[in-house]
């Protein structure tokens, strides 16, 4: 592996069919190549995968440059040696970024948790709300349905108040 680039997925969950050309064209200023192919659970949507090494800011201007369009479902996923990143951006939600142990798994720091923990005020509800959004619960809840698809055509994209 070269040094300073890590192994990344790029996983564009929902595209709609008139923006198609104008990411393929974005992803091909980056060096990538993805066929952008139909997905199901939200018609006239076109979906990619494209596995490829970058490094960690190659990492963030990609995930600010995608998030600026506005419309995709996307989810980016580095792995370094140890721990990795995750970003994931929903329209309406905009974009999330957490850390990642070598499992895979959302961290929060001692920091973070105390932050929270102070912002809710001792009120459990609040509390609650806090960490599901530090933990990018929202954004899980609604990429799920497309992740879940990958791997079988039975799944139905509900329509979640939350």
């Amino acid at each position: 592996m070269s040094k300073g680039l890590f192994d990344t997925t790029l996983v564009i969950h929902s595209c709609p069919s008139e923006q198609t050309d104008d990411i393929s064209v974005q992803l091909r200023e980056l060096g990538l190549e993805a066929e952008l192919d139909s997905q199901l659970l939200l018609p006239g949507t076109y979906s990619a995968e494209v596995s490829f090494k970058a490094s960690l800011l190659q990492l963030d201007d990609m995930a600010s440059m995608l998030a600026h369009n506005g419309f995709l479902h996307f989810e980016i996923i580095q792995y370094t040696k140890h721990s990795g990143i995750i970003y994931m951006f929903v329209p309406g939600l905009g974009l999330f970024r957490g850390e990642l142990n070598a499992a895979g798994v959302l961290t929060l720091t001692q920091d973070k948790l105390q932050t929270l923990l102070d912002q809710s005020s001792g009120n459990h509800r609040e509390f609650t709300r806090l960490l599901r959004l530090a933990l990018g619960q929202s954004w899980d809840d609604i990429l799920e349905p497309f992740r879940a698809a990958k791997y079988g055509d039975n799944v139905v994209l509900l329509n979640r108040a939350g």
